[in-house]
């Protein structure tokens, strides 16, 4: 049965797992230690800013990942994953609605996020949930990434 819950200190495994596994799919190689190091107790660190890191998981596999990042007046979203077994069937939209619910609780006037530019599912959901692209960078990372910028408006 899924379960969605905030992340666990024993979920780092699972997640950089998954992360890892969906990062193949781009031909890209997660490096957590150097360019990703929230992943490396991903609870604990938005913890500490107040936000949050949840998990789906299923017979202690961990299925998919989202997290709030606060800042200021803005929250950002963070880590949206859906392994492929789940894709389809909801759970990115359910995974930003709590992220939105959350950083509106956190009376926090907008949503904002970065997603690597081959990540084109993720960039529907984002606009039919409401989101605008906002900007593009580039992260002179090992995989050569760029990212679009979104944000969407909580007011």
């Amino acid at each position: 049965m899924l379960q969605l819950r905030p992340a666990r200190l024993q979920d780092t495994p699972g997640v950089l797992a998954l992360v890892a596994e969906i990062y193949r799919e781009y031909e890209c190689v997660l490096d957590a230690e150097n360019e990703e190091p929230h992943l490396l107790a991903p609870g604990a660190y938005f913890r500490r800013s107040g936000g949050e890191f949840w998990v789906v998981e299923e017979n202690d596999v961990v299925k998919a990942t989202v997290a709030v990042s606060l800042h200021g007046e803005a929250a950002e979203l963070k880590t949206l994953y859906v392994h492929s077994s789940l894709r389809r069937q909801g759970w990115g939209d359910r995974l930003v609605t709590l992220a939105t619910k959350y950083a509106r609780g956190a009376g926090k006037s907008s949503l904002m996020l970065w997603s690597d530019t081959r990540f084109l599912d993720a960039h529907r959901l984002y606009r039919k949930m409401g989101f605008s692209e906002c900007g593009e960078r580039e992260l002179h990372d090992s995989n050569n990434s760029r990212e679009y910028g979104f944000t969407k408006s909580l007011l």
